[in-house]
């Protein structure tokens, strides 16, 4: 379970103590920044020539589902180092969220899990960058892969 007293030793022993630690996270680190810039230039591509139209607008919805999976990611996985610009970054993201019409102040007491963040929100993002996102993006790359030979490319 992660802890915020815990969160950025562990980081610490990954990078010092574990043999190609900086290493696989430094690929962690860019693939993620590198998954987020092709998905987003996928997205393009596809709005450019126009391949969201008919017969294709349900892959082009799972898509755009998928690259905003991919910004949830990197929005989760960004607290979990627990440094200071991690939390700071976080303060103001939860709240931008709670600035959201209608259901703002709910999506925002359910991303922080209380007034403030603290153990309870790295928790909550630890379990979505690890247990949930993983599962949803899984299915949804294989629901929007599966629709290629039903459209064609």
């Amino acid at each position: 379970m992660p802890s915020p007293e815990h969160a950025y030793d562990s980081l610490t022993y990954i990078q010092t103590e574990i043999p190609f630690g900086r290493f696989v996270r430094g690929l962690h680190y860019w693939g993620a920044s590198l998954t987020i810039v092709v998905v987003f230039l996928h997205l393009l591509r596809v709005f450019a020539m126009g391949a969201y139209k008919y017969p294709r607008e349900m892959s082009w919805v799972v898509g755009v589902v998928l690259f905003l999976l991919v910004m949830l990611f990197g929005f989760t996985g960004y607290l979990l180092p627990w440094d200071q610009k991690a939390y700071w970054a976080t303060v103001v993201g939860t709240h931008i969220a709670g600035t959201a019409p209608l259901v703002g102040d709910y999506l925002w007491r359910i991303l922080q899990g209380g007034v403030e963040v603290g153990a309870r929100t790295l928790g909550r993002f630890y379990a979505a960058h690890v247990l949930i996102l993983p599962a949803i993006l899984y299915s949804l790359v294989l629901l929007h892969l599966s629709q290629l030979p039903l459209r064609g490319t």
